[in-house]
Parts: C-alpha cells; sequence; structure tokens
C-alpha cells in the first residue's frame, strides 16, 4: 500500500512536469535580445568599414566620419524597436495553479472508475470469495438439478460431498445412498458414506458405517480412508488387535516417503500401548497377531475362512522372489506399483497376506506373513494351500485393471519358501 501510493505520486509529479515546465518558461526566451543582434550588427559594419580603408575605396580620414554615422543609426533603430515591442508576456501562473489541481484529480477519479483499488491490499482481494449465503445456494441449486437426473452419478457425488464439507450429515447421508445404488461397487463411495454416517452419529462408526467400511474393503483391500476408519472403529471397541492389523496394513500400503507413514506409525504405536494398559498386549510387530473380537453390531468378518482352515500360527509365511519378463519391462513406468499377494486356493478372492512397493525394486524378494492378513481370521495359517501372485499396477490401486502386468505361482502350502514368480502377462 505504502510502496503503491509513493510510485503514484512519483509518476504524477512525473506527469505535471512534461505539462507545467514548458507554461513558465518564459515566450521570449528562444529569441536573442535586441541589445544582442544591434550589437552584431554594429561589430559587422565596422569589419567592413575597416576592410574599406585597408583597399582604398574609403579614405582614411573618412573612416571616423563612417563610424559615427553607423553609431547613430544603430541607436536609432533601437530606439524604435523599444517602442514597438509589446510588453513582456505574464507567466501563466493560473493556468499553472489549474493544472496541478485538475491533472491529479482526473487520474484519481479514472482510476477509481476504471481500475482496482481494492488491489492494493492483497489481503483483501485474496479474502474475497463467494459468502457462506451463496455457498448454500449453489449447493441447493446443485440438488435440484440432480434430483430431476437421478442417473447422474457424477452429480450426485459432487452433491454428497457438498453436503458433507457443509457438516449437513442428513442430506450428505441422503446423497450417499443414492449414489451407493448407482455405484455400489465403487470403494470411494463406500468409505465416505461411512464416514457421513459416522459423523452424523457423533462419529460413531458402530455398526451400518463399520458394515460399509468392511464392504469397501472387500472391493478394494488397500482402501487407505477404508483401512483408517476400520482401524478406527476397532479402536472404539477395544478391539485392539483389530485395529493394529488394519493400521499395519495401511502403513504397508502407503507409498515410499509417504508425509502420512510417520502419523500412522504413531497410532500403531499408541493402539499397543493401550492394549497393554488393557492388560490384553499384543506380539511384536511382525508376528502373527490373534484373532480379534467381531465388531459389536457389525457384521461377521468380511470372507469366510476356507475349509480346512488351520489355526492361527506365529509360522504361517511364504517366501520367494519376483521376476519381470524381460519383453514387458518396456511397459513399466518409473512410477507403477508392484503388489505380491497371497490367496487362498479354491477359497476366498480376498488375499490373505499382500505387500505393496514399489515396481522399480523388480527383481524383488518377498516374504508374505500372518502380519500382513487382511481381515481377522483371513491369514496364511488358515488356508491348507494357497497361490502367489504379483501384479504391476499403473495406477496404484488395488483393483486389477486392464493393461496391468500380472504373473502366479504354482500351488505352495504355508511356510513354502523359494516361490518363483514370473511377471509375464498383461491383463485384457
Amino acid at each position: 500500500m505504502i510502496l503503491f501510493s509513493i510510485l503514484a505520486v512519483l509518476m504524477t509529479g512525473v506527469a505535471l512536469a512534461f505539462v507545467l515546465v514548458p507554461l513558465l518558461r518564459s515566450r521570449n526566451s528562444a529569441a536573442p535580445t535586441s541589445g544582442a543582434a544591434n550589437l552584431r550588427v554594429l561589430r559587422d559594419a565596422r569589419r567592413e568599414i575597416d576592410a574599406d580603408v585597408a583597399s582604398g575605396v574609403l579614405p582614411a580620414e573618412s573612416r571616423e566620419e563612417a563610424l559615427a554615422e553607423l553609431v547613430a543609426r544603430a541607436e536609432s533603430d533601437l530606439a524604435a524597436r523599444e517602442a514597438d515591442a509589446p510588453p513582456p508576456a505574464r507567466r501563466p501562473w493560473i493556468v499553472v495553479g489549474i493544472m496541478a489541481f485538475v491533472v491529479p484529480a482526473i487520474a484519481v477519479g479514472l482510476y477509481l472508475a476504471l481500475g482496482t483499488p481494492e488491489a492494493i491490499n492483497p489481503a483483501q482481494v485474496q479474502a474475497k470469495g463467494p459468502s457462506d449465503r451463496q455457498i448454500e445456494e449453489m449447493v441447493e441449486n446443485l440438488a435440484r438439478k440432480v434430483r430431476e437426473r437421478p442417473d447422474d452419478a457424477p452429480g450426485w457425488a459432487l452433491l454428497a460431498r457438498s453436503m458433507n464439507a457443509l457438516g449437513r450429515y442428513p442430506e450428505a447421508i441422503e446423497a450417499y445412498a443414492h449414489l451407493a445404488k448407482l455405484m455400489p461397487n465403487d470403494a470411494n463411495v463406500l468409505a465416505d458414506y461411512a464416514d457421513s454416517l459416522a459423523m452424523a452419529q457423533g462419529r460413531n462408526l458402530s455398526g451400518k458405517p463399520y458394515e460399509l467400511v468392511r464392504q469397501a474393503l472387500k472391493i478394494d483391500p488397500l482402501h487407505q480412508k477404508a483401512l483408517a476408519l476400520a482401524g478406527t472403529a476397532a479402536l472404539n471397541e477395544n478391539d485392539f488387535a483389530g485395529a493394529v492389523r488394519y493400521w499395519e496394513t495401511l502403513a504397508r500400503s502407503l507409498p515410499p516417503g509417504s508425509e502420512d507413514a510417520p502419523k500412522v506409525f504413531a497410532i500403531i504405536g499408541e493402539v499397543r500401548e493401550r492394549a497393554t494398559a488393557a492388560g490384553k498386549p499384543l506380539p511384536p510387530q511382525g508376528a502373527a497377531l490373534p484373532p480379534p473380537a467381531a465388531p459389536a453390531a457389525a457384521p461377521a468378518p468380511a470372507a469366510p475362512i476356507a475349509k480346512g482352515a488351520s489355526p492361527v500360527t506365529a509360522t504361517g509365511s511364504v517366501s520367494g522372489n519376483v521376476t519381470l519378463d524381460p519383453k514387458l519391462a518396456s511397459q513399466v513406468g518409473p512410477g507403477d506399483t508392484l503388489f505380491i499377494y497371497a490367496r487362498a486356493e479354491g477359497g476366498p478372492r480376498m488375499p490373505l497376506a499382500i505387500l505393496r512397493v514399489s515396481a522399480k525394486e523388480l527383481p524383488r524378494a518377498f516374504e508374505l506373513t500372518d502380519a500382513m492378513a487382511m481381515a481377522p481370521g483371513m491369514n496364511l495359517s488358515s488356508a491348507p494351500a494357497v497361490r502367489i501372485e504379483a501384479r504391476i499396477s499403473k495406477s496404484g490401486g488395488a483393483v486389477p485393471q486392464p493393461g496391468d502386468l500380472s504373473g502366479t505361482s504354482a500351488v505352495v502350502k504355508p511356510g513354502t519358501r523359494g516361490v518363483k514368480i514370473v511377471i509375464d502377462k498383461v491383463l485384457p
């Protein structure tokens, strides 16, 4: 603001100088005075008289007489000029004063009318935006439009998020319920739906919110928001084992160098401390966790345990190595993600253990353990036989997409070492 004012004053002063300085100059300053002109004429005439005397054209005794006549004529001419000359022009002080006031006044008036005065204060410009009332009106207009188009999934998604952001949870829940019918297999919709329900219940995830979270994890076992909500729900019910399982899965799903990793590990540490304080200490990280209790007012585990499942043991693991077929090397980008997971042979599709790393780490040695299970009771030790799969994801999502690269091992038993997987197929 201060800098702008200083620059404006300086620029106004420069503009005034261009206008006023010519007015202040004397009108006769550009022309020589009459006295100076007569002096030059006398000098030139004297030189001519001297030249005539030297050449003999004018007698020497006539020189003084010619000079006296020249001086008399010059004095007479000067007196006539001064008598006829107009009086000196007065400097236009009145005009100068008027211009000094009018020019800045016009400039300021034009700036206020056509410029952007509020730009002087950047904070004011940044703060200026739609009012709360305007936002409410925009959301109401959106609601009216999407209700006229019941099949407009993007419109219903925008309405649901808008209502949720405004804290109008009942209307957000209504929109998410409609959206979930349009997109029943979208983990994002189910997780956001659960979040709104929990907020409407005073941040309580018990009941239907937990059910929706578990449905989202069936669709995408590494959905980060669903894992965080599930971990919170389990902790609220003092299900420490289940909470740690969800949060550790979330930690493994984060990309390398994630800013969220320290927060997630801090939560895991806090849950373990609370479990110890409650007299329910948990095994160290990496060891198999005991099956957590079923959540209150929530459905049974997300998927049934495969027939012939063995009790959970700390020895349930499979290890080996994943390599990439050289023919597919050109199709792997620096930002691609590698998933390595185990599925029960002949059982549910939900992975029993999963590992997420960067595809740049190929070839990659791996070890899947019971600690990497996705759901209570669904771990390597619970299955008599498993198949290990590896997939390179272009999108980074856990759900397979066309164009992903994959490879599968032979059927092995939990506890097997040296499993070899070659990624050699492109998903159609």
